[in-house]
């Protein structure tokens, strides 16, 4: 396999390691995470990134060396498959370079294979192109109302971490990284939730979860482009050019096709340009998609310790224990 090395990102809070991207510590992000005046977010134990298994030996050595001791895989198994998107996806052996470097991992994923069904991609699809936030919303309330067998175990792994060492901002080599394919909308959610429980202001969070455009800037144009020839934003975009809404049983019908049957009909290039804009709000990470994500939890579950307590199922000596673990003076 090619390696591949990042470009420069803004360290802190990136780091860059080749073959992985959207690798940083939200503690770090420029200032901080301040909880209320004389608090922050501890550093070093919180990692988040993109999909992990283009690491070789060394990019595990290296990873492990930012203190990085347990992996949280939130993908699902579809998109562990090599090769996906003509692309080579997977290295072969990078469960096993992790374990030898000492890095510990658990497989968390937010959906099962069946959520993945044409149904179920369609529905997705439709609220991610959606052009008001409103649809990224709507996303995130899906990934949480599913997220108890993933986001629980993460959360209990925080919660059984030594609490810090007032001498040092280490985190003694115990620290999660939890990922994604990218980085961006179930780990954006998992983090989201979990710093407004701890007390973080919402324009902070969203601001940090904004890092990720910077994060994946370099592969923006790719993954775009590769959306575009997906059935699903092909439908889009003739729906566009015809004047006519796609639905989301029309989609799921294209979708268990395969996409057979679209044709090959010329498109205008300003409904490609229409077209282009709905790819880039899918690999986005606006701040307003946060910030009205966390309005949902709100509406949804009353905020986002009572979604920690209904959902995930945690109480009183969980969370107390979070908030020693992850919390320091400033």
């Amino acid at each position: 396999m090619t390696t591949h090395q990042n470009p420069p990102l803004p360290q802190p809070p990136f780091y860059t390691i080749p073959n992985i991207n959207n690798l940083r510590d939200p503690a770090l992000f420029p200032g901080g995470l301040p909880i209320g005046a004389d608090k922050k977010v501890r550093p070093n134990i919180l990692f988040r990134s993109a999909e992990v298994s283009k690491l070789d030996r060394g990019g595990w050595k290296a990873v492990k060396a930012l203190g990085v001791a347990h992996v949280f895989d939130l993908r699902s198994k579809p998109e562990e498959a090599p090769g996906k998107d003509g692309e080579e996806d997977v290295r072969a052996g990078w469960i096993e370079d992790m374990a030898a470097e000492g890095v510990e991992r658990s497989w968390v994923p937010v959906f099962e294979d069946s959520d993945y069904s044409p149904d179920r991609l369609a529905e997705r699809y439709m609220k991610y192109m959606d052009e008001s936030i409103e649809g990224f919303a709507m996303a995130y309330k899906d990934i949480l109302q599913h997220a108890h067998a993933s986001f629980r175990p993460i959360l209990l792994y925080l919660a059984s971490l030594p609490e810090p060492d007032p001498r040092s901002e280490a985190g003694a080599g115990v620290g999660a990284l939890v990922h994604c394919t990218a980085g961006k909308d179930r780990t954006g959610i998992f983090f989201g939730v979990l710093f407004d429980f701890l007390g973080v202001e919402r324009d902070v969070i969203a601001e940090e979860f904004n890092l990720t455009e910077l994060g994946l800037r370099h592969i923006r144009d790719g993954v775009v482009g590769r959306l575009m020839q997906s059935p699903g934003l092909k439908m889009y975009m003739l729906s566009k050019a015809s004047g006519k809404e796609i639905g989301s049983e029309e989609l799921e019908e294209v979708l268990k096709k395969g996409g057979d049957g679209i044709g090959e009909q010329e498109i205008p290039p300003e409904i490609l340009e229409q077209g282009r804009q709905a790819g880039m709000r899918m690999v986005g990470a606006r701040k307003e998609s946060m910030l009205r994500a966390l309005e949902m939890v709100d509406e949804e579950w009353g905020g986002s310790e009572k979604y920690i307590r209904s959902v995930l199922g945690l109480g009183d000596e969980h969370l107390d224990k979070l908030r020693r673990t992850l919390v320091v003076p400033a």
